[in-house]
């Protein structure tokens, strides 16, 4: 048995000329997930982490709090990456932003509007931000999910049984574990995946060659803070 530990990246500078690097408040995520790990004991004995700015910026942070001054390995595979369509359309929607300002009045309410997300992504698809024909959209995402499958297996090779693992990524990556551990449509997936928080922990036991759901979207490190502001989306 092999527990993993899917933890999404904390907030990323959305709105900004370059979204893959963490915000204040991200940092602060990160920082605040790393004591929860830390006061409750939770140990990794293998730590992965995708290859973009934001996975290895969590990551470090996470483990700093937990480790202090002890430094922790991470090995980096960008097999955990997102999906590659969503983060250039996340680049690309600031200079969008600016001129469209339906995308500029929703965006003023993207850090505490959960709904506010969805409607920039379907202002944007409109815009024709993402691919236009049918086909190229399955192809790509059948492709990301063969992607995070090879991830998977890659982790569950390697590491052996009775192991805990982090794997620090986004979003994307871990809706499409929960499609292969749960068997959901793409439309549920694409659901769960809008639900998933920053710093959020989604666990998963890998027993009998299958993958098992055993905690999803947790945020209890955030919540306790009770400050509403702390948890994100995006």
């Amino acid at each position: 048995m092999i527990e993993l530990y899917f933890i999404r990246h904390g907030q990323g500078s959305f709105g900004q000329p370059a979204y893959d690097r963490l915000s204040s408040r991200g940092e602060r995520q990160a920082e605040l997930l790393g004591r929860h790990f830390r006061n409750h004991q939770i140990c990794f004995d293998v730590v992965y982490s995708g290859a973009l700015r934001r996975h290895v910026q969590t990551a470090t942070i996470v483990l700093e709090q937990m480790n202090g001054s002890r430094p922790a390995k991470i090995t980096i595979d960008a097999d955990f990456n997102e999906f590659d369509s969503s983060d250039q359309m996340m680049n690309r929607l600031f200079s969008v932003i600016r001129e469209d300002p339906k995308l500029a009045q929703q965006m003023e309410n993207i850090h505490t509007d959960h709904g506010a997300i969805a409607r920039i992504f379907d202002l944007a698809d409109k815009a024709e931000m993402m691919p236009a024909d049918e086909a190229d959209r399955l192809n790509e995402a059948r492709q990301f999910r063969k992607r995070i499958a090879r991830a998977i297996d890659t982790v569950v090779r390697k590491v052996g049984a009775g192991r805990k693992v982090a794997i620090f990524t986004s979003g994307g990556p871990t809706a499409v574990v929960l499609r292969q551990t749960l068997d959901t449509s793409r439309e549920q997936t694409i659901r769960l995946g809008w639900e998933l928080r920053n710093t959020s922990v989604t666990v998963l036991r890998y027993d009998q060659e299958r993958l098992w759901l055993v905690l999803f979207n947790c945020v209890a490190h955030l919540e306790a803070r009770n400050e509403p502001q702390l948890i994100t989306y995006i």
